[in-house]
């Protein structure tokens, strides 16, 4: 979302006992589920990062998968990779006029620690009818880069990014519209995606964050039976 400006510090978070929850998981927790990074994750974030996916929208139809909905795609996804999609499967919590919002059962294996600091990140930019449509944690790698791009996906144009660093070596620096940051552990970050940025962790430990998208003001369900034309 273009809030004006490359980034807004929003206020500080408390989360020190997420933060080392996180920092602990094993590797079988961050490479359980790839559906993320595999398809919904844009190219220039696939090489150096991975991610635990939480909550996701999903707009139907849109490029390049032309899908009604995630189920749709997510069972195509595990039919491709020989996945049992039983353990995985998404479910719809939210329907708005940019499609479907689902959680992940990882959501609610995390959501007693990770919620508070959800709840407490939306709580600056809050409005009377506005939804979560993505929350995920996001590790990149010592060494790692996401190189300059602007986020083109429509959800992009209208939600608030949030970035919430759990993890932040003094090596990771955030470049926006052509300013520098460096993004500090318990603070909550309204991020401009919609200005070129890009990331690097020249540090030799990992970079995680939480990221959230908070849609302000959706719109009602819209049901497509069939593609729009």
């Amino acid at each position: 979302m273009d809030i004006g400006v490359p980034y807004k510090v929003l206020g500080p978070v408390d989360v020190k006992e997420l933060a080392a929850f996180v920092d602990a998981l094993p590797d079988e927790d961050w490479e359980r589920n790839r559906f993320r990074q595999d398809l919904l994750a844009s190219k220039v974030h696939n090489e150096f990062t991975r991610a635990i996916p939480l909550i996701h929208n999903f707009v139907p139809y849109q490029m390049p998968w032309k899908r009604r909905s995630m189920k749709e795609l997510f069972l195509e996804w595990c039919k491709q990779e020989n996945i049992d999609p039983e353990p995985l499967m998404p479910e719809v919590i939210d329907e708005n006029d940019q499609g479907e919002v689902s959680a992940f059962p990882q959501w609610k294996q995390f959501e007693a620690l990770v919620g508070p600091v959800v709840d407490k990140a939306i709580s600056y930019i809050k409005t009377p009818k506005g939804v979560l449509t993505r929350v995920a944690i996001v590790e990149m790698a010592p060494g790692g880069r996401v190189a300059p791009h602007i986020d083109g996906q429509p959800m992009a144009a209208r939600a608030h990014r949030l970035h919430i660093p759990l993890v932040s070596p003094p090596g990771v620096e955030y470049k926006i519209d052509g300013k520098k940051l460096k993004m500090q552990v318990g603070k909550v970050y309204d991020f401009n995606n919609r200005k070129n940025h890009a990331v690097k962790n020249k540090s030799k430990r990992r970079r995680i964050n939480i990221l959230i998208d908070y849609l302000p003001d959706p719109g009602p369900a819209i049901h497509h039976a069939l593609p729009p034309t």
